[in-house]
C-alpha cells in the first residue's frame, strides 16, 4: 500500500516553514498556528511535510542516486569531454560554481529545517505528555520520524561537502543569524545520540499502518549503525592548499564507533523483524509492481507517488526510446542513465543470481518497440525498470514512475554487522566471530542458492582480517548497484583513489586489446583476480545476438544457451537475445547453433589505435588519456593523474601493483557553493584545493 499521505503538507507546512536568508527555505511565516501541535492529525500532516521534502528532485528524487553517484567498479557514467567542466560530479570534476550543488544543498536545508521546526512544535505540545500514554507514544513516534529525516540528510551533506552547518535549532529559535560550520565528527556525534535517545521509543514497522514507507525503530537503529560506520571510516580532510589527505574521522577511538554499529545493526537482527526471504530480484521488482512488503530486505523505502514523483525505473533498467513523445508500447519513456560499469559483470561468479538480474544488455527502440543490443562502454542496471509495471504507466510517460526507493536494506545491516565485528575482532575468531559468519553466509545463501559449495566454504577460507574484510566489501558491491553505495565503502577504507586507479586502467587496457593487445590487461587482471592473468581473455568486443524474440526458452525450434535466462520475470516482454555475453564465439559455433537470425554487433572501444574519448576522459577529474598526436588541442596519448591539482604523467609501473600507499588523494568531497559563500559574510571558505 502507498503511503496515503504523504502529500498532505498543506497549511501545516505552509505556516511552519520559518527561514533566514541563510537558509533558503521557501515563504517564511512568522505565525505558527497553534492548532498545528494541538492535533495529532494536523501533526501527522506536518511531519508528512518533511517526507514530501525529501522527495524534492534536487535531493532523493533524483541527484542523490544519479548526479552525485562517483565513477567506480560499480557505478559508471561516461563522459567524452577532454575539457575541465566545473559540474561532472561523478569524474570528480568540480566548482564552487556547479548549478546543481546550490539547489542540493538548499533542499538539504530545507528537510533540516522543516525537521527542525517539527520537533520544537511536538516537544511543546500539550499533548506531549507521558501521562496521556497514547498519545505521547505517537507522538514519539513522529518526532523519532522528523529525527531520523534530520539524521539522513546531515549525514548526507557530510559524505558530500565535509565539514558543514549544524544546529537543532530552527530558524526559530537559534540565536545563529548563520549556522557555524561544524566538523563532521561532531555532527555524527551529535546526530548519532540524538538517535539512540528516540529509538527506543519508536514503533516497528510491522506496528505501523504504511510500514515499511514510514520510519520505523528498526530504521532508526539501522541508521545509528550506518552513521557510525561512516564515523570509524577514513575521510577526505583540509590539509593546507593541497586537496587534502586520507585519515580516519575519529583516529583514536574510531573501532568505539565499529562497536556502535555492530550493536545498533545486532539491535535490528535480534528483534527478527525482517529476514532475506524473497529471492533477489524480486525485492526490487515487487517494487517496481508497487508492492511493499514488510519483514523482509527493506527497512524503508523512499516513498514516492505513482505519476507525481520519482525517477526510479526512468533512470534505471532498459533503455525505452520514445518517438515524437510517445512509444510503441504501454511502458513509456525510460532514459536509464544511472548506468553500470562496463566490466562489472564479468566480476560476479557465474553461479550468482544477482549477475545477470542486475547487468542487462537489452534496449527498445522507436519507433517499433524492436529488442536490440545495449552494450557500449556501460550498460543499463535492471534491478528497477518501467517494464515491470503492471499494464505500463502509459506510453506517453517518462519520469515520475512512482516506484520506491529502498534507503535501507536489511542486507546493510547483516553486512555492517559482520564488518564491524572483523574490525572489532581483528578477523572473526573472537566471541561474536561465528555470527559475522552467519551474517555474511545469510547474504550468500540468497546469492547461490544453488551452490551451497559458494557459501560457507568460501568464508571459511577467508581467515585472515584483511580476506574477510575484502569479502564483505565484495559482497556489498554485487548487492548494492544503484543505491549510491560503493564509492562511500571505498572512502570508508581509503581505497577510492586506488579504485578509481584500477578502474581508468582497466577500461583503457580493455580499450587497447579490442585492437591488437594490451601490455597492461595481464597486469589488471591480476589485480583483479589474484593473479589470473588470463581472466579478460573471454571478454567479448564482438556480440552475437537475435533481436526481438519472445522471453522462450527455444528460438527455430533450438534451445538456446541463452542470456539472460530469468531476467525478465514478465514474460510478456521481448528480449534480445545475446550469445556470448562473457567470452567471444567462433564463427563455426555460431552456425552450429542453427539459427537464422543471428546478428553480429561490435563494440568499438577503440578504432584504429584511437581510444574513445569516452574511455579517456570518464575520469578526468582524476586521470585521463591526453589527446592523440596531431590532435589541435595538444600532442599526446599518455595517460596524467591529478596530484593536489596539477597533472603529470602517471609511470607507475602495474605490475608492482599501484595502491592507497602510493597514489594521489582523489578529491571526491564537494566545494561549498559560491551563493552560499557569498550569503556566509566570510565565516564559510572552501578548501580541498576549490578556488
Amino acid at each position: 500500500m502507498k503511503f496515503r499521505n504523504i502529500f498532505i503538507a498543506g497549511l501545516s507546512v505552509a505556516s511552519l516553514a520559518s527561514c533566514s536568508d541563510y537558509l533558503e527555505v521557501d515563504a517564511p511565516s512568522q505565525n505558527v498556528p497553534e492548532y498545528v501541535y494541538s492535533d495529532k492529525t494536523e501533526m501527522n500532516n506536518a511531519l508528512n511535510g518533511i517526507y514530501t521534502s525529501m522527495l524534492s528532485g534536487d535531493t532523493y528524487g533524483d541527484k542523490m542516486y544519479s548526479t552525485y553517484v562517483m565513477n567506480t567498479d560499480v557505478d559508471f557514467k561516461t563522459n567524452s569531454s577532454r575539457f575541465l567542466s566545473g559540474s561532472a560530479w561523478s569524474r570528480y570534476d568540480a566548482d564552487p560554481d556547479g548549478g546543481a550543488i546550490n539547489s542540493t544543498w538548499a533542499a538539504q536545508y530545507a528537510t533540516i529545517e522543516l525537521a527542525n521546526l517539527f520537533v520544537e512544535g511536538a516537544e511543546s505540545s500539550s499533548l506531549y505528555d507521558p501521562e496521556e500514554e497514547t498519545d505521547y507514544a505517537d507522538i514519539r513516534q513522529m518526532i523519532g520520524e522528523a529525527k531520523v529525516m534530520r539524521a539522513i540528510a546531515y549525514h548526507d551533506l557530510t559524505w558530500m561537502f565535509g565539514d558543514v552547518p549544524f544546529s537543532f535549532n530552527s530558524s526559530r529559535t537559534t540565536t545563529e543569524r548563520i549556522y557555524p560550520i561544524t566538523d563532521r565528527a561532531e555532527v555524527l556525534d551529535k546526530i548519532i545520540e540524538d538517535l539512540k535517545e528516540i529509538s527506543e521509543d519508536m514503533k516497528f514497522a510491522s506496528e505501523l499502518s504504511d510500514g515499511v514507507e514510514r520510519i520505523s525503530k528498526e530504521m532508526a537503529w539501522a541508521m545509528i549503525a550506518r552513521i557510525a560506520q561512516t564515523a570509524a571510516g577514513y575521510t577526505l580532510r583540509p590539509d593546507g592548499d593541497s586537496y587534502g589527505k586520507m585519515e580516519r574521522m575519529n583516529p583514536d577511538d574510531y573501532l568505539d564507533y565499529y562497536a556502535i554499529s555492530r550493536d545498533y545493526a545486532k539491535k535490528v537482527m535480534d528483534s527478527q523483524k525482517h529476514s532475506l526471504g524473497k529471492p533477489f530480484y524480486q525485492v526490487f521488482y515487487d517494487q517496481c509492481r508497487f508492492m511493499s512488503s514488510t519483514g523482509d530486505d527493506i527497512i524503508w523505502e523512499i516513498p514516492f507517488a505513482k505519476t507525481a514523483n520519482g525517477r526510479v525505473g526512468y533512470d534505471h533498467g532498459p533503455k525505452l526510446d520514445s518517438y515524437q513523445s510517445e512509444t510503441p508500447h504501454n511502458y513509456g519513456e525510460a532514459k536509464s542513465n544511472n548506468r553500470l560499469n562496463a566490466a562489472y559483470r564479468f566480476m560476479f561468479d557465474e553461479n550468482d543470481a544477482r549477475r545477470d538480474y542486475v547487468n542487462q544488455l537489452t534496449k527498445y527502440d522507436a519507433p517499433n518497440g524492436d529488442a536490440i543490443l545495449d552494450n557500449t562502454y556501460t550498460i543499463s542496471n535492471g534491478k528497477w525498470s518501467k517494464l515491470w509495471v503492471p499494464g505500463g504507466l502509459g506510453s506517453q510517460t517518462t519520469d515520475n514512475t512512482g516506484i520506491n526507493f529502498p534507503f535501507m536494506r536489511y542486507t546493510d545491516v547483516l553486512l555492517m554487522f559482520a564488518e564491524a565485528v572483523n574490525e572489532i575482532e581483528h578477523g572473526v575468531n573472537g566471541p561474536n566471530g561465528a555470527e559475522a559468519v552467519s551474517t555474511l553466509a545469510q547474504v550468500r545463501h540468497r546469492a547461490f542458492p544453488n551452490n551451497p559449495e559458494l557459501v560457507e566454504p568460501y568464508i571459511a577460507a577467508r581467515t585472515s582480517e584483511e580476506d574477510f574484510r575484502k569479502a564483505v566489501l565484495d559482497e556489498r558491491k554485487f548487492e548494492f548497484a544503484g543505491e549510491n553505495m560503493r564509492w562511500r565503502d571505498l572512502v570508508r577504507h581509503d581505497l577510492l583513489a586506488e579504485n578509481v586507479y584500477w578502474t581508468f586502467y582497466r577500461y583503457l587496457s580493455l580499450a587497447e586489446a579490442s585492437e591488437s593487445s594490451s601490455t597492461n590487461l595481464g597486469h589488471v587482471a591480476a589485480y583483479d583476480f589474484d593473479g589470473d592473468d588470463e581472466a579478460y581473455d573471454k571478454f567479448p568486443f564482438t556480440y552475437h545476438n537475435i533481436r526481438s524474440v519472445d522471453n522462450k526458452m527455444t528460438v527455430d525450434g533450438v534451445e538456446m544457451p541463452i542470456y539472460p535466462e530469468s531476467v525478465f520475470p514478465n514474460q510478456n516482454v521481448k528480449v534480445c537475445r545475446v550469445l556470448n555475453p562473457y567470452r567471444t564465439m567462433s564463427s563455426a559455433e555460431v552456425n552450429g547453433l542453427g539459427l537464422s537470425n543471428v546478428r553480429q554487433d561490435i563494440v568499438e572501444w577503440s578504432k584504429e589505435g584511437n581510444i574513445r574519448n569516452e574511455i579517456r576522459f570518464s575520469l578526468r577529474g582524476y586521470i585521463y588519456m591526453t589527446p592523440e598526436e596531431g590532435d589541435e588541442n595538444g600532442a599526446g596519448g599518455v595517460v596524467v593523474i591529478n596530484n593536489n591539482g596539477k597533472y603529470s604523467m602517471d609511470v607507475r609501473d602495474l605490475a608492482n601493483k599501484p595502491d592507497r600507499t602510493n597514489l594521489p588523494v582523489i578529491r571526491y568531497i564537494l566545494p561549498i557553493p559560491r551563493a552560499v559563500l557569498s550569503r556566509s559574510e566570510g565565516r564559510y571558505q572552501n578548501y580541498y584545493g576549490y578556488k
